[in-house]
């Protein structure tokens, strides 16, 4: 059984109820992916069974952190799928991730999912049957420069989840050219005297 993970770059934000932690989302499109893979969205084959368990992940990783939330609903149309996602509160890594989509800085979604029934094309492959594992916020920016910032105003609280977007590159090479938050050397020294 093959799993497959599909970072889709139309995939967005809809709307956001800040009070109550919850978004909604294009999770995938009908677009080709950076790779020139289809999935399409009317192939989803077990919507019913995913809803039972319905977890959303960071990042697709399903070991290091816990899922940061659960799918309410999914709405399959014919070029994207919608789903209503409701952060885990009082989860502080949950929240930190909550806000970052709150402030526009994560915009991107991914699905991890099994094909069941797939087409060659010309760049990548026609998935026309597939199956649902889990759906991930994921930190593929729009713009590196408002992850940094996010980063350097102290905006995520979560050391594990600060660490891990400090990796991430600022470019498609690879590079990380921010500088990390400056420190108060003075502040320091007084408070080691």
């Amino acid at each position: 059984m093959t799993s497959l993970i599909r970072a889709d770059p139309a995939a967005r934000t809809l709307h956001l109820d800040a009070a109550k932690m919850i978004l909604r989302s294009v999770i995938t499109t009908i677009e080709p992916d950076r790779g020139g893979d289809v999935v399409m969205p009317m192939g989803l084959r077990n919507a019913e069974e995913f809803l039972l368990n319905p977890v959303v992940l960071w990042a697709h990783n399903r070991t290091a952190v816990p899922p940061i939330g659960t799918c309410q609903w999914l709405d399959l149309q014919p070029r994207r799928i919608v789903a209503e996602t409701k952060f885990a509160q009082n989860v502080p890594f949950a929240e930190d991730v909550f806000r970052l989509y709150e402030q526009g800085v994560l915009r991107g979604w991914s699905i991890g999912f099994i094909p069941r029934k797939v087409k060659p094309l010309p760049q990548g492959a026609r998935i026309d049957d597939w199956e649902l594992l889990e759906y991930s916020a994921v930190p593929i920016p729009e713009n590196p420069g408002a992850l940094t910032l996010a980063l350097q105003k102290g905006l995520v609280k979560t050391s594990a989840l600060r660490d891990w977007l400090w990796q991430i590159p600022d470019d498609r090479g690879g590079r990380i050219w921010r500088a990390y938050p400056t420190r108060d050397v003075f502040e320091e020294l007084m408070s080691a005297g």
